[in-house]
């Protein structure tokens, strides 16, 4: 099987491409991008399986004439050539898939039909989200009659540039993001959270109180969030919004999904990034304002703001929760990842998810026709199961994400 991988070099895709490079059933790879330098370093790490083109992925007529006789286009690029690798993948009877999110999802089932027509399928938006974390969804729905709400809750802060985050558990096992350096990496990303926060104000969540579903505020009156080892603990998050990774799946749900953000900072630190929130929120303050003042805070006692408590509990990086009812009662389910997934990186999991759902493809496992989200695709447990396989260092358990169903009635 033959792959044209566009954006082959990337922090996404090189990953991707050499744990594809692996696997007997490819024997050919093309590391297409802009950059022919890059493309052309990337097929030397790969070998013999790997060539190097240069095409700008906007260029769908280029696009049609190189990947002819390739059986799937891989797009690690971007959002921006998504739509004109999909009409490729279409002209040519290939099958597509890539690692988009966002708004720009919605303009794919405008290529449906066509897609259909061509016999191919392109599944769009594989990777931690909205592929995992849609079919974490799932996973949690299928224990629920009726879900009122699915909520998604994060625990780290990206650097979207260098692919690099930062995860509660770093600060028990990462020295050096102690540092005030390590910390000024992820300034662009969380002032974008507040200014978001302060563009489009906060989302509420359902909770169940005297036998009643009940709005809850969750920066203001806090939220339960799974532990690692088992229960919950009380969190205030500092921002919760609409999901902008992708969207959870809404059909199950009465309500639009919730992402509920918390930072990965010690206790302290984090407190003081919810009043900033709060700030903004209550005072009407600018988000340049607010992280001016997170960080002036930060910088002007390090020691204290960094240094984590005895008490310590680490947040679990990601989990989502599907609330509603089973027979009649009040439940809430939960899935949430294993403790060991938190040393695998968003990107590089986003990789592996990518590789995960080509492979699927490329087997002729996937029989459904058109453009897709993955939960329209795979079974959870075994897409689960599958991105677990193809990890280098797998968890000892062999899971990839942990759950809890509770009744609250």
């Amino acid at each position: 099987m033959k792959i044209f991988a566009l954006g082959g070099y990337g922090k996404t895709g090189l990953p991707a491409i050499k744990l594809l490079a692996k696997s007997n059933l490819i024997t050919e790879i093309a590391i297409v991008g802009r950059n022919r330098d890059h493309a052309e370093k990337a097929a030397t790490e790969i070998g013999e399986k790997a060539t190097a083109i240069q095409v700008d992925g906007m260029d769908i007529q280029m696009l049609i004439t190189l990947s002819q006789g390739y059986d799937i286009i891989m797009n690690a690029a971007s959002n921006e050539v998504m739509i004109s690798s999909i009409q490729a993948a279409i002209h040519n009877k290939i099958h597509y898939c890539d690692v988009s999110w966002g708004e720009i999802l919605g303009q794919t089932q405008q290529l449906d039909s066509k897609a259909k027509a061509a016999g191919i399928s392109a599944i769009v938006a594989t990777g931690i989200s909205p592929c995992i974390s849609n079919l974490m969804g799932v996973h949690v729905a299928r224990h629920l009659d009726e879900v009122q709400q699915f909520q998604i809750g994060r625990a780290d802060i990206y650097n979207f540039e260098t692919g690099r985050e930062l995860t509660p558990k770093q600060w028990l096992d990462d020295s050096e993001s102690k540092g005030l350096v390590g910390l000024d990496e992820f300034k662009p990303f969380i002032s974008w959270m507040l200014q978001r926060l302060g563009e489009e104000g906060i989302r509420t969540v359902q909770d169940y109180h005297n036998g009643q579903w009940v709005e809850v505020d969750p920066v203001r009156n806090g939220v339960e969030i799974p532990l690692p080892e088992g229960g919950t603990i009380k969190s205030y998050p500092f921002w919760s919004g609409d999901d902008f990774f992708g969207t959870l799946p809404n059909e199950f749900s009465k309500t639009s999904p919730v992402e509920i953000w918390f930072s990965s900072f010690p206790p302290q630190l984090h407190s003081v990034l919810r009043e900033q929130a709060l700030r903004i929120l209550e005072e009407g303050i600018d988000h340049e304002d607010a992280i001016n003042t997170f960080y002036d805070t930060l910088e002007s006692d390090p020691n204290r703001w960094l240094t984590l408590p005895d008490d310590f509990n680490l947040n679990t990086k990601i989990w989502v929760r599907a609330v509603g009812q089973t027979e009649g009662r009040a439940v809430r389910s939960t899935c949430w990842f294993s403790t060991p997934m938190w040393n695998v990186g968003g990107y590089f999991l986003t990789s592996v998810a990518l590789v995960a759902a080509i492979l699927k493809i490329l087997r002729g496992e996937i029989i459904e026709r058109g453009v897709f989200t993955a939960e329209k695709a795979f079974d959870p447990q075994s897409f689960f199961d599958d991105v677990v396989a193809i990890l280098p260092d797998p968890p000892p358990d062999g899971k990839l994400v942990n759950e809890s169903f509770e009744w609250l009635q």
